[in-house]
């Protein structure tokens, strides 16, 4: 099979010639180490720092290196670094900025990456007149355009990663307990920031596909090692219509849409599957079982997952990528319906040679038939 027949039969629910493979994201230290090269603006080269041409290179260079990996799908596009021509970084103190949502960012070198550390929304006042990025903005659909231009008769699916709205909300607002509390207390207000947020979240979506995405990974994280961050009746009320939303969209333009969220989410899979989700990324490990979300929900989603990125990928040797990579294939590639990625994304302190490792073992043991 080419590698866009293997992808999208899984994504299918099929069993391909061999477990394809993609990842959420690698970050630049990943990306120069593949393609051998320095990519970025120093400080602005993560997660919503970079400016317009900054943002085109570094997506450029995330498709070589996936390329490069041999990776069957690239997260080509991300509404984190869909940067308008005007962007530029509100910079402050200490190398941190506001990026283009209102977010507060800090570029730390000792993890080699960009943390979000607050949010710019703080009073009613600011909740009420906030106003998020507009999706229409000059440059935007030119920045997808001008990537994926560069994957024109290569063979690999391509795909965008997007939010669908709580992700971007409590970051914007300065935490999840600010949020939440909104809630609690001040519901109406909530809905209304939420909103407008979501309404901005699926315009970048619109971007994307009509650019040419192929999949959207939507990538809102709910929950933590022990349970979602909001009740069911919260999710379900502020969050689950914005999915769906999201979902009825990308359906109506035949993309099929792979979800991912860190932690617990057992509670919530349910009513995520049942909005129309077609995948569930990553099953972290040491908290829900690969073989257990497998069986429990392979006959109706792609599962995508879950080689250890916090111990194994930065840490681990050879052997130590080779047995874990084995042990995903094992709990979760019988029959189809699998993709191999890591168990979040392929960060700055994960060793190279790892992902290497990780790529070949796969084509290796994940043959079919198994």
């Amino acid at each position: 099979m080419s590698h866009r027949e293997r992808f999208l039969t899984a994504i299918d629910l099929g069993e391909p010639d061999l477990v394809p493979i993609t990842d959420l994201g690698l970050d630049p230290p990943i990306i120069e180490a593949i393609v051998g090269r320095k990519i970025g603006e120093s400080g602005f080269s993560l997660i919503g720092g970079a400016t317009w041409q900054a943002s085109v290179q570094n997506r450029i260079a995330l498709c070589e290196a996936c390329l490069k990996l041999g990776f069957d799908a690239v997260p080509a596009l991300s509404d984190y670094t869909l940067a308008s021509y005007t962007y530029q970084p509100e910079v402050l103190p200490e190398k941190r900025f506001i990026d283009e949502w209102g977010r507060i960012m800090e570029p730390r070198a000792e993890t080699k990456t960009t943390w979000w550390i607050g949010g710019t929304v703080g009073t009613e006042e600011q909740i009420k007149s906030y106003t998020p990025p507009d999706p229409e903005a000059e440059g935007r659909a030119e920045m997808v355009k001008k990537v994926i231009e560069t994957l024109k008769g290569k063979d690999i699916v391509v795909m965008g990663q997007i939010h669908s709205g709580w992700h971007m909300a409590f970051q914007i607002r300065g935490g999840i307990d600010k949020l939440l509390l909104d809630m609690y207390r001040r519901s109406e207000l909530a809905h209304g920031f939420m909103e407008k947020i979501a309404e901005t979240c699926l315009g970048m979506a619109k971007q994307m596909v009509e650019g040419g995405v192929e999949v959207l990974f939507v990538t809102d994280d709910y929950a933590d090692c022990r349970s979602p961050f909001m009740t069911m009746e919260q999710f379900r009320e502020f969050e689950l219509p914005n999915m769906r939303r999201l979902i009825e969209y990308s359906k109506r333009k035949g993309i099929p849409v792979l979800k991912h969220s860190d932690g617990n989410i057992h509670p919530i899979l349910d009513d995520m599957v049942d909005a129309g989700i077609e995948g569930i990324h990553p099953i972290e490990p040491g908290t829900m079982e690969l073989k257990d979300v497998k069986d429990r929900y392979g006959s109706k989603i792609c599962i995508l997952g879950n080689v250890d990125c916090r111990y194994i990928l930065p840490f681990g040797s050879e052997h130590d990528v080779r047995r874990d990579v084995r042990r995903c294939i094992d709990a979760a590639a019988k029959g189809g319906g699998y993709v191999l990625t890591s168990s979040n994304s392929i960060h700055a302190n994960c060793k190279p040679e790892n992902i290497h490792t990780m790529v070949e073992e796969a084509r290796r043991y994940g043959r079919y038939p198994l």
